[in-house]
């Protein structure tokens, strides 16, 4: 890992740091050695540090050249990285390191991934930062139930993004998905909406009602790791993993990946 662009042994290091001050991060996925639509990132990234009102250049912290750095040490083919921006009183400091990564098998993006819902709402979902209570629950609900995933509920009773996803939903051919105010601009799910502007798709930003989602066809989760991923179930809730629209969507999600590398 790299603290402060510094190599640093990795064994011993405990997130429970970050529990202190304020966290800044990303998660940036690493395919053939390259990390994967990085300036979606880095946008991110200055967006956050904008709106927590924190005056630093992210052009400044030259986060490409670091990445680099790590991947020739660790050697990595794929994997994720996590880069953290540390904030204490008058002092900041960076952390770049991987962290365990699973990617969904063949069979999930086939079949669909069972997810459950939880009732949570981020305090400003425009800044990516560390919340430890949420990981946790949602950690927790996740290892019961057994779940791929677990799917926010706000205090309106509306679904809006998953625990470290964000979601989309499939009714009569258009796809629905929460507002940018209410979640958190995942990277995949940039990439979703400009394929779907492209082809002249409809999308509905709302957040859906958690009570209708028996009326929706389809559902599929983006990010990171899982790019665009069918779901089977939520709660109570079926979903037809082979819902045309969505399977459409995947073949060219997956042809772009495929054509950068």
């Amino acid at each position: 890992m790299l603290i402060n662009n510094t190599p640093a042994e990795a064994s011993g290091f405990d997130e429970s740091r970050f529990e202190e001050g304020l966290s800044l991060y990303e998660v940036i996925r690493v395919f053939n050695r390259n990390p994967i639509f990085l300036q979606d990132n880095i946008l991110r990234l200055s967006n956050s540090i904008k709106r927590s009102n924190i005056d630093l250049d992210v052009r400044t912290l030259n986060i490409a050249e670091k990445l680099s750095r790590l991947i020739a040490l660790e050697q990595m083919q794929e994997g994720n990285i996590k880069y953290v921006l540390h904030f204490t009183k008058d002092r900041m400091d960076e952390y770049v390191y991987r962290i365990p990564h699973t990617y969904p098998t063949e069979k999930e993006y086939a079949e669909g991934v069972e997810t459950v819902s939880i009732q949570a709402v981020r305090t400003d979902p425009q800044i990516k930062y560390i919340n430890n209570e949420l990981r946790a629950r949602a950690n927790s609900l996740m290892h019961m139930k057994g779940a791929y995933e677990a799917v926010l509920t706000d205090r309106e009773g509306r679904v809006t993004e998953g625990s470290r996803s964000n979601l989309f939903l499939v009714k009569n051919g258009r796809f629905y998905t929460a507002p940018d105010t209410l979640v958190l601009p995942g990277t995949s799910r940039k990439r979703i909406l400009d394929i779907c502007k492209e082809m002249h798709w409809p999308v509905v930003e709302e957040a859906v009602p958690y009570d209708a989602l028996g009326e929706y066809e389809g559902a599929f989760l983006t990010g990171t790791s899982p790019l665009i991923l069918p779901v089977r179930r939520l709660d109570r809730f079926v979903f037809n993993v082979r819902e045309p629209h969505l399977r459409a969507l995947m073949e060219l999600y997956f042809e772009q990946i495929e054509k950068i590398f």
